[in-house]
């Protein structure tokens, strides 16, 4: 009678549901890469949060979202819009992301003289339209 007992005691802690432990290690090695810089964001916030002494609470109002959403970045496994990072960077008075100024040599030929050359022949287009054509 014991082995009975024992086994409606494990059928009761077992779930009926399948598995998905397999999903959702996939998924997460299928999304690494931004997964990490993910966490990397949620650290540096919540870095700022502290040295600052700033509640989730007022990070959320500042940027315009729940202080769920905040708990829910501060997690790491949010995928970020560039408006979202642009609101906390400017709340927060940090930088998140850096993209640099240069533009580098491309492996298509282009050099960076002849990027910034069809750059000012844009400009020189767009201001020649404009004083043909004022608005």
């Amino acid at each position: 009678m014991a082995l009975k007992d024992l086994k409606q005691k494990i059928d009761k802690v077992v779930s009926r549901q399948p598995s998905r432990w397999m999903e959702k290690a996939l998924w997460d090695k299928a999304n690494e890469a931004w997964l990490d810089r993910s966490a990397d964001i949620a650290l540096r916030i919540l870095g700022t949060l502290q040295a600052n002494c700033i509640s989730q609470k007022d990070l959320a109002e500042k940027i315009g979202v729940s202080p769920q959403q905040v708990n829910k970045i501060l997690k790491g496994n949010e995928n970020l819009t560039l408006e979202t990072i642009a609101k906390i960077e400017a709340a927060l008075g940090i930088v998140l992301f850096l993209i640099p100024e240069s533009i580098p040599d491309t492996k298509a030929g282009s050099s960076k003289k002849q990027v910034l050359n069809k750059s000012a022949s844009k400009k020189s287009a767009t201001n020649t339209l404009k004083a043909v054509h004022p608005v």
